[in-house]
């Protein structure tokens, strides 16, 4: 016999039978005297459930140990509460009140007979979610630094004009067309070609997302110079994503520069530290691929005029060079025919001095043989017939 039947056995004739609404009361009684004041508590917000007709929200909660659900409940927060929270929680993070994201709220507990147990919220520290935040960013940061793969992007090389851009971003995204409109921009000018991958850019599953895109790109890397990682303005709820460890360590290992235009005004995501280079803005990043083209074609110009004016100086100098050959080349010549003059006179003076018709006049006379000039009695036979010359006639003679 077990002690349940010896404890029925032995109150048979004298139990105590407790009515429901008893039962419940005393319930209710115990969560008054053990919860008597409303208090903080740290949750996670599975899933918010706002109604909008009704204005009021069911925020399923949540605690997790590692991926491990270990409690679990549902809470409330009335329409004039939950209007007052939310405003103060973006005014202060930049987002709404969503699902996936740690709190910090004050709540108080509640038992009712009819009802049940209810847990309701009337205020969130907004400031606690964002130190939670900032814990994971910075233990992300230190994780990739211990691997030593925390600056690996930005020893990539980005080609002087990056032509070929792979994007990830969301077709209707603000951020993407303000990319596309400032390139635009300059399309008579420069030529690009722009793929897009398209991606969830926050939430729970963006970072899941942007991975999975890059892994595309990466099996078709050599078609491409730069990822560009495109969003437009947040807040820093809305950039948890981007502070992920997979996501940072796929972005610092990619073998493509990676530049981000993530488009927020607060402290930098983990991403956008481990890129090769991140912009404010979209806008700021069309920019500077932009400039890089600009500069490319002031150099070019430049250049070309450095180029036009030393060639003029080369010109210049080569000019004064030859008019100094020129005049070289000039008195070198009017020496040549002083001398060639000097020399073509002494031999005009010898030859005139040698001239047959100079020496007859001196009253030399030339004696011929058959039209030869006679040098020696050798040469003539008797009965041979001479020619004489003189300066003013001949002289026929007979050898005798």
């Amino acid at each position: 016999m077990t002690a349940e039947d010896l404890f029925k056995q032995s109150n048979q004739d004298n139990r105590e039978i407790h009515s429901l609404v008893e039962v419940l009361e005393t319930l209710s009684q115990s969560v008054r005297r053990e919860f008597p004041y409303p208090f903080w508590m740290k949750c996670e917000v599975a899933k918010i459930n706002l109604y909008p007709y009704s204005g009021h929200a069911y925020p399923e909660l949540v605690e997790k140990n590692g991926e491990n659900i270990v409690a679990q409940t549902k809470a409330i927060i009335w329409r004039s509460d939950f209007q007052r929270i939310n405003d103060k929680f973006q005014r202060i993070t930049g987002e709404n009140l969503k699902d996936g994201i740690s709190i910090v709220c004050l709540a108080r507990l509640t038992f009712h007979p009819l009802y049940g147990l209810s847990l309701i919220i009337s205020d969130i520290d907004p400031d606690m979610t964002l130190g939670q935040l900032e814990n994971e960013r910075i233990a992300c940061i230190e994780r990739l630094k211990n691997e030593e793969i925390f600056a690996l992007n930005s020893t990539k090389t980005l080609p002087n004009l990056p032509q070929r851009l792979a994007v990830i971003s969301v077709p209707s995204s603000k951020g993407f067309n303000d990319f596309i409109q400032t390139i635009d921009t300059k399309k008579d000018r420069y030529k690009f070609f722009i793929h897009l991958f398209p991606s969830l850019l926050q939430g729970d599953n963006a970072s899941f997302q942007m991975i999975e895109a890059l892994n595309v790109i990466e099996r078709v890397q050599n078609y491409f110079d730069a990822v560009l990682i495109i969003r437009g303005g947040g807040g820093d709820i809305g950039l948890t994503c981007y502070n992920n460890y997979e996501l940072c360590r796929k972005i610092s290992t990619f073998p493509l520069p990676v530049l981000t235009g993530i488009g927020h005004s607060t402290n930098e995501t983990v991403a956008e530290m481990v890129a090769w280079q991140n912009f404010i803005t979209p806008t700021a990043l069309a920019e500077f691929i932009l400039e890089k083209y600009e500069t490319f074609d002031q150099n070019l110009i430049e250049l070309k005029q450095k180029i036009n004016r030393y060639s003029y100086l080369i010109i210049k100098e080569e000019y004064k060079n030859l008019s100094y050959l020129r005049n070289i080349i000039t008195i070198s010549a009017k020496n040549i025919l002083e001398k060639e003059k000097n020399n073509l006179s002494s031999e005009e003076k010898y030859l005139s001095a040698i001239n047959p018709s100079n020496i007859l006049k001196k009253g030399y006379t030339i004696t011929l043989f058959n039209g030869k000039i006679v040098q020696s009695v050798k040469q003539l036979s008797k009965g041979d017939r001479l020619e004489t010359l003189t300066s003013d006639g001949k002289i026929e003679s007979t050898v005798i």
